[in-house]
């Protein structure tokens, strides 16, 4: 047997009907806690935004309803994560036949697009500065910059102690530590232009910026646009090789298809060729095949289409 192997049969146990796992709950365990934190990271982050346009109107200061307007994207993008995480934990009815888990997937697509399209206005900002500078109430900049560090780096916080793996809590997350960098390039720009005059930095900071926002929002997109899509989360051919190297009897698996439902939930399909003689202990091969892909692989669904090999 292959070193990789872990997993022998056991020729003392009574061959049992080959089943499927259908257990999805241990990987969402997480998902009350998450949805707690949620509901806080939105409560501070739209009492904040309530406040600065107040305060933005009464004082009559462009720069904090202009940040209570950016306030706004983050409230948005916490009650799609918010709305996601509840649409998949609801029962979902029999068309449904993988439940809304995808709702999370989804959620985490459109809060990368958004965390795009927050760069884009970065870099237009970027731009009309280089083309129209202007003097700059650094007072005013640093205090509204300050007030968006603080309030993302709370919210930040929270959400990390949710679960860390969950690609739409991470999203959001993405979100909130965006602006942080954008907060914090904000204020360590004003301070230099304040002592130093040199206004290109206000501009160099906000395309290096944009440049490590992007890199998160292209891996959110990556990882959603894959799963949506239905691409493998596993190396197939890793698979194969485990299954048929170390399953007693297996010619070759062919056929096969492995996707992901949302996070840990991958389901595979395949075509089975064995060798004849294991026909009649097929029920208890497919039990293994189903124990060793589950703990190997995290493959909680499994459908196999059984051939053999005339001797």
């Amino acid at each position: 047997m292959h070193p990789r192997c872990r997993f022998g049969l056991n020729e003392h146990k009574p061959f049992l009907d080959a089943h499927h796992d259908h257990d999805h709950g241990h990987s969402h365990d997480h998902r009350g806690t998450d949805k707690k934190l949620l509901k806080i990271a939105l409560a501070i982050t739209f009492v904040t935004m309530i406040a600065e346009f107040v305060a933005g109107f009464i004082s009559n200061s462009l720069a904090l309803i202009s940040d209570a307007i950016h306030m706004f994207t983050h409230s948005f993008a916490l009650i799609i994560s918010l709305a996601a995480i509840i649409i998949a934990a609801k029962e979902a009815p029999l068309s449904k036949t993988f439940g809304y888990y995808r709702a999370e997937v989804l959620a985490a697509f459109i809060n990368g697009l958004t965390i795009l399209l927050s760069i884009v206005w970065i870099l237009y900002e970027a731009v009309e500065r280089m083309l129209h500078p202007a003097a700059i109430d650094i007072g005013t900049a640093i205090t509204v910059a300050t007030i968006g560090l603080v309030v993302n780096i709370i919210t930040g916080v929270i959400l990390m102690q949710g679960d860390k793996n969950n690609l739409n809590l991470r999203s959001a997350f993405i979100h909130m530590l965006s602006d942080a960098l954008s907060s914090v390039a904000i204020i360590i720009g004003y301070v230099v232009i304040y002592f130093t005059q040199w206004y290109f930095i206000d501009v160099a900071l906000a395309l290096l910026v944009a440049f490590v926002i992007g890199r998160w929002a292209v891996g959110i997109l990556k990882s959603s646009t894959n799963t949506l899509m239905e691409s493998s989360p596993l190396d197939i051919n890793e698979v194969k090789t485990f299954i048929e190297e170390c399953e007693e009897g297996i010619i070759e698996l062919h056929d096969v298809h492995i996707w992901e439902i949302t996070q840990d939930m991958y389901n595979m399909t395949a075509h089975v060729k064995i060798e004849k003689r294991m026909l009649q202990h097929y029920e208890e091969l497919l039990r293994k095949m189903n124990e060793d892909l589950k703990q190997r692989y995290k493959i909680v669904h499994t459908t196999f289409q059984i051939e053999w090999e005339e001797e």
